[in-house]
């Protein structure tokens, strides 16, 4: 689901935004040193803090998603990552912010674990009753690829990176 064109976008919005940013901050540094300079009390006053303002809100508001954005899918790149295989109960509508990245939570039944498990192990989730009753799991879809997801009930692999689906195979 993830590919390098993803980083690329997101290294290009960075850059347009430093594109945009840099010359609105040059221009009110500008304004600011000259009225120290030339002692325009009201200009220094005026453009002192218009930039303080907008390098704080340029940096929040534009520059800081982005980069908390764009270091989530370098460690998804390289992090490590673990499969998840079940069925799909459903996946939320409603998108929420997680690690830097609009997500919609998914709800996934995990099949039943392989009989590969030592007695005791085995005699402990009898006992239990957790070989019929199967574990649930919330994981991260990102919103922008919901297109590429399976629909509900749909039998998948899911490969997450933490709480996160990095890529999805339907069986």
């Amino acid at each position: 689901m993830y590919s390098e064109k993803d980083l690329s976008e997101i290294n290009g919005k960075i850059r347009k935004n430093w594109l945009v940013l840099t010359p609105v901050l040059a221009a009110l540094l500008a304004a600011y040193v000259y009225g120290l300079a030339a002692r325009v009390k009201w200009v220094s006053m005026v453009a002192g803090p218009l930039l303080f303002v907008a390098a704080c809100f340029g940096f929040l508001a534009y520059l800081w998603p982005n980069m908390r954005y764009r270091g989530f899918l370098r460690d998804m790149e390289m992090g490590l990552s673990r499969d998840v295989k079940g069925t799909i109960l459903s996946i939320s509508e409603a998108a929420e912010l997680q690690d830097g990245a609009m997500v919609l939570p998914v709800r996934v039944k995990l099949d039943a674990p392989e009989e590969t498990h030592t007695s005791s192990l085995a005699e402990r989730l009898e006992a239990e009753g957790a070989e019929g009753n199967r574990d649930e799991r919330i994981v991260y879809l990102n919103a922008t690829k919901r297109a590429l997801f399976p629909g509900v009930g749909s039998d998948v692999v899911l490969h997450c990176f933490g709480r996160h689906i990095k890529a999805v195979e339907a069986l």
